[in-house]
């Protein structure tokens, strides 16, 4: 599976089109996830429209939530940036922990996600 990122699910629903392809395509063999910080980060929005667009995107994907593997793995991670030096985004580091511990890679358009040194794991695009 491929747990899609919020940045990446951001550009789909502004109608990228590059974005809308690729997950046209990748969605012909694997199945797409997410996870509920990205759920949350779509749905905190202002305008009931872009509320509803959203939802209705979400409503088409695995979610997974954050669990004690995923608390794990997020740990693990964020002990690992600190001790580099690295500093990301808390929620991009939840989102990793998420998806790493459902054994699925992240398709993101956040360098962000650089930082996270597991390159097998996430695909910048």
């Amino acid at each position: 599976m491929v747990c899609l990122d919020t940045s990446v699910l951001i550009d789909y629903l502004r109608g990228d089109a590059g974005i809308i392809t690729l997950l046209k395509s990748i969605a012909k063999d694997e199945k797409l996830s997410t996870t509920s910080i990205t759920e949350y980060e779509l749905l905190k929005h202002g305008e009931k429209i872009k509320r509803e667009a959203a939802a209705e995107l979400l409503s088409t994907l695995k979610i997974y939530y954050f669990d004690s593997e995923s608390a794990d793995e997020a740990s693990r991670l964020y002990r690992k940036l600190r001790e580099q030096g690295k500093e990301i985004n808390e929620n991009d580091i939840l989102i990793a922990g998420i998806s790493f511990s459902n054994h699925d890679y992240i398709l993101t358009r956040d360098p962000d996600f650089k930082s996270i040194g597991e390159s097998n794991r996430v695909q910048i695009v």
